[in-house]
């Protein structure tokens, strides 16, 4: 159903921590959007973080009692993985639109149970593959979409980052809690990829692990006389920084992209100097809660809005769907598993 355009959107943020704080951000700057209760089970330090983002709400131990106590349009769910099947089945049969950062969920069966009461609920909702938003990603999206470059010859992507020592509990260093690096973070550029390609015909993965589990990995993705890499890990010392680049190389183009650079986006069209790419500037600067490995909220800024929009509206999200979040699980489960056959441990 189609909300009051006259009336706030209103949602009730589940988990406080660094994703959590990112979103809480977000939404104070969002047009007529307000986050109007948190949950978690740190609730006094919780309210405490988010008085200094600027977002003072109460902050319940349970999402029945925020429920109770306050009406809402939405719920969003900045929760470690192996919570989100739990939360997000019960925002579902609350009636509540759905936010679910990714992944999905740590397994298939977990999964499938979200879809499953999403679909007998008519639910509308959207997954956090913030990526699929981030504005040199949607660039080289539109760029192969609109064949200005020919066809495409290559494309690696990758996404690295010092091992992450922010997470609360260290829960991302469980990898029964998170996967590990391979699920928490490669998952972005196998969700990019199927998005950009679809399903590669075939694939070739290799793994890396230690105690935070398969802490490194590296695919190979076979398409139609093309090849893709990509790669992704965290097992760089806590200081290293993060990385997230990729590189396309066309018949008569080449785009590259490195974050840490602090070049933007570049273009080398035909016998052109190479230039930087225009791409729209980030509705938000920087993050303030001074967690995490990614500053530049514009990628989440975008993707949030495009969420509430559609929730506003009463239209089901075409970008980033459960069904896109389902398969990106699903293939990256497959890469993990096929890449343990032949592993290095550390």
């Amino acid at each position: 159903m189609m909300q009051n355009p006259e009336e706030p959107l209103k949602g009730i943020l589940v988990g406080c921590g660094f994703m959590g704080g990112v979103h809480a951000q977000v939404y104070k700057v969002l047009p007529d959007v307000e986050i109007v209760a948190a949950v978690d089970t740190r609730a006094e330090s919780s309210e405490e973080k988010l008085k200094s983002l600027n977002c003072p709400v109460p902050v319940y131990t349970t999402l029945e009692a925020a429920l109770a106590e306050h009406s809402c349009h939405f719920v969003d769910i900045c929760l470690p993985t192996h919570l989100h099947e739990k939360f997000a089945v019960q925002a579902i049969r609350a009636g509540k639109a759905l936010f679910c950062e990714k992944p999905l969920a740590l397994n298939m069966e977990q999964a499938g149970k979200i879809l499953s009461a999403a679909r007998e609920h008519g639910t509308l909702a959207q997954v956090g593959h913030c990526i699929r938003f981030w504005p040199e990603y949607q660039a080289l999206m539109e760029y192969h979409r609109n064949g200005i470059g020919g066809k495409l010859l290559s494309l690696h992507l990758l996404r690295r980052g010092g091992r992450p020592d922010y997470a609360i509990d260290d829960w991302l260093n469980d990898p029964s809690l998170s996967g590990g690096a391979a699920l928490d973070l490669h998952i972005h550029d196998t969700d990019y990829v199927l998005a950009l390609l679809g399903p590669p015909k075939s694939f070739k993965s290799r793994v890396t692990e230690d105690f935070s589990g398969p802490v490194h990995i590296f695919t190979l993705m076979e398409f139609d006389s093309l090849t893709v890499s990509t790669e992704g890990g965290w097992n760089y010392p806590p200081q290293w920084g993060f990385q997230m680049a990729f590189q396309a190389v066309y018949q008569n183009a080449a785009l590259d992209f490195d974050s840490s650079n602090g070049k933007g986006l570049l273009v080398t069209e035909g016998n052109n100097p190479t230039r930087r790419m225009e791409v729209p500037g980030p509705e938000m600067d920087r993050s303030t809660s001074g967690e995490g490995n990614i500053s530049d909220l514009g990628g989440y800024y975008n993707q949030l809005k495009y969420f509430t929009d559609h929730v506003r509206r009463g239209k089901a999200p075409a970008t980033a769907t459960l069904k896109d979040a389902y398969a990106s699980l699903e293939l990256t489960l497959r890469e993990i598993q096929e890449g343990k056959g032949s592993n290095a441990k550390c």
